[in-house]
């Protein structure tokens, strides 16, 4: 990438920079070459140096009044540029109003297979608090600016931050993280970018370049398009880029600390429906000042900064195993590299510093586990559903190391198993799981294990008990499947979020629960005749509670209508 950009710039200083061919031509004629143009100077700096150059004199632009005395007000640039930064939060409001009601999950039955499929906005609202806890527990007490953060159901890994202070993060991105440290890092990262005012910057750079050109006697052509290389508009985006894109910079499906590794435009997928806005490329000054500020933030916050350099390694290795990832963010390992090679360099230096070793780290606590199992869970359930079957497998691994009594979690994790075994030890290892699925299942929810056992023995050299069991299995499975499919047509009625709730019942150690809305009508019909012939006096309602019941009487509570 770093040599396509000075290619292009190469390309550019010798296309818009006629000095070079006028001293040629001076010198054929016996004449003295005339002194380099000031553009030359501006076109020749670094690129760190002609944005720190640029973003001084556009602030000087921005915070000049006009007028003397009581007459002094605002420029002219500084109300062109807080009217398209206001512009700018408007449509962000939009953005994050969408996505706002876009949370939405159902049931799926896809032949043995019945799962929960997530879309927009995750609907766990145990997570998302999470999620928002930490990211907030590293913003800075005398922020001036406030933020929110959210989770997005989406395998892809990417992230999104909108200048109204709205940081979306997708469950591809956390589930490729463990500890509470790399993802409070990743937060901060985004979070840093509104923190330095990333997008006003940017439109400032916009608006000042015309004045800048004049200002350094610079083709201003020639600002514009080092201009445009620099805020991420060139190399593997610049194709993707049309005109009019400079005006809005700040508007991207893939920013911050995936963002500075996306690729070309790629129409965002997440929440809210299709968004066709261009991949957003945030400069490499930009990227490098929000992964300093990040690393402070969490060292502040007393989360262990030495995990930090497992977020890039995690990244990198996502990359590797599947080529789709990079869909999302891994557009530049080079970046990757270069990002936490000065990360080591950090922590490097806050080792040498003599109380570190002293310093008592906040570790990830049970229930931070607990709850990034569960996003594990449904993102390696998504996963799956893509044949993304390295990050399918990775997740829910890891969840079924942590929810050891979840039917979900050890369904699809032996359905991944099986269908990538290559031995029979594998196989075997897989059944295991479809065992354990079932034995875990008191709410019915994942029948197919006992298809799935079935076939398993459906072999030429099976014995008389292996077809026995079969047989026994088949059975179960056609009757668990009639039951559920009752249980679903009723489910019409139930909170769509029903499965959340289980698993928030099944955290408080309470696993075999069933609602069941007729008990729960007939019930309440009765409360209520006895209240009328009491004369209106209160009667305690105790809720249905079928907890005590056999295993199998509480898989089959709901009856045939």
């Amino acid at each position: 990438m770093k040599s396509v950009r000075l290619a292009c710039i190469s390309v550019l200083l010798l296309s818009v920079v006629p000095a070079s061919g006028q001293s040629k031509l001076s010198g054929l004629l016996g004449k003295k070459a005339p002194a380099p143009q000031a553009e030359d100077s501006v076109l020749d700096k670094s690129s760190e140096d002609f944005y720190l150059d640029m973003k001084d004199f556009a602030e000087g632009l921005y915070n000049k009044q006009v007028g003397e005395g009581d007459k002094r007000q605002d420029s002219d640039f500084k109300r062109r540029v807080d009217g398209e930064y206001e512009a700018q939060k408007r449509h962000d409001a939009d953005r994050a109003y969408s996505v706002n009601l876009s949370a939405h999950s159902e049931v799926k039955r896809i032949m043995e297979d019945r799962f929960r499929v997530f879309s927009g906005l995750y609907d766990n609202l145990l997570v998302q608090d999470l999620l928002n806890r930490t990211g907030q527990s590293v913003i800075p007490a005398g922020s001036g600016h406030l933020y929110t953060f959210k989770l997005i159901a989406d395998p892809i890994p990417r992230a999104e931050t909108l200048s109204t202070g709205t940081i979306y993060v997708t469950t591809g991105l956390v589930a490729l993280l463990d500890t509470k440290a790399e993802l409070a890092y990743v937060l901060a990262h985004e979070a840093a970018h509104v923190y330095h005012n990333d997008f006003r910057t940017e439109i400032m750079l916009n608006l000042a370049a015309e004045e800048y050109a004049k200002e350094k006697g610079a083709n201003q052509e020639a600002v514009n398009r080092k201009l445009q290389l620099l805020l991420g508009l060139g190399g593997a985006g610049l194709g993707a880029m049309t005109g009019g894109a400079l005006g809005h910079t700040g508007y991207g499906a893939a920013v911050g600390l995936v963002g500075g590794m996306a690729t070309a435009a790629v129409v965002s997928r997440m929440g809210g429906g299709p968004d066709e806005r261009a991949a957003k490329d945030w400069n490499r000054i930009q990227e490098d000042e929000a992964d300093r500020t990040a690393f402070e933030w969490v060292l502040k916050a007393n989360l262990d900064v030495q995990e930090i350099p497992r977020v890039y390694q995690a990244l990198k290795d996502a990359g590797d195993r599947d080529e789709r990832v990079t869909l999302g963010f891994l557009g530049r390992s080079n970046r990757v590299r270069e990002r936490a090679t000065k990360i080591a360099g950090l922590i490097a230096l806050e080792q040498h510093k003599a109380d570190f070793a002293q310093r008592v780290f906040e570790a990830s606590d049970p229930d931070f586990d607990i709850l990034m199992a569960e996003v594990k869970r449904d993102n390696g359930v998504l996963a799956f559903e893509y044949d993304m079957l390295d990050m399918a497998k990775d997740n829910l691994s890891k969840a079924a190391a942590i929810k050891k009594n979840d039917p979900t979690t050890l369904y699809f994790y032996a359905r991944i198993l099986m269908e990538t075994a290559r031995t029979p030890e594998q196989r075997d290892e897989a059944n295991r799981f479809f065992r354990l699925a079932a034995e875990n299942d008191s709410r019915n929810l994942n029948y197919g294990s006992q298809l799935h056992r079935a076939v398993a023995l459906l072999k030429p050299d099976a014995t008389t008990a292996e077809k026995q069991e079969a047989v026994g299995l088949l059975k179960t499975y056609l009757e668990d499947y009639y039951l559920s499919s009752v249980q679903d047509s009723e489910r019409a009625s139930y909170p769509p979020h029903l499965e959340t709730i289980y698993d928030f019942l099944s955290r408080l150690g309470e696993f075999a629960y069933v609602l069941d809305g007729k008990k729960v009508l007939a019930q309440r019909e009765a409360a209520q005749k006895m209240q009328e012939s009491a004369g209106g006096s209160t009667v305690d309602v105790t809720p249905v509670d079928n907890t005590n019941t056999p295993k199998k009487t509480a898989r089959r509570v709901v009856k045939t209508p």
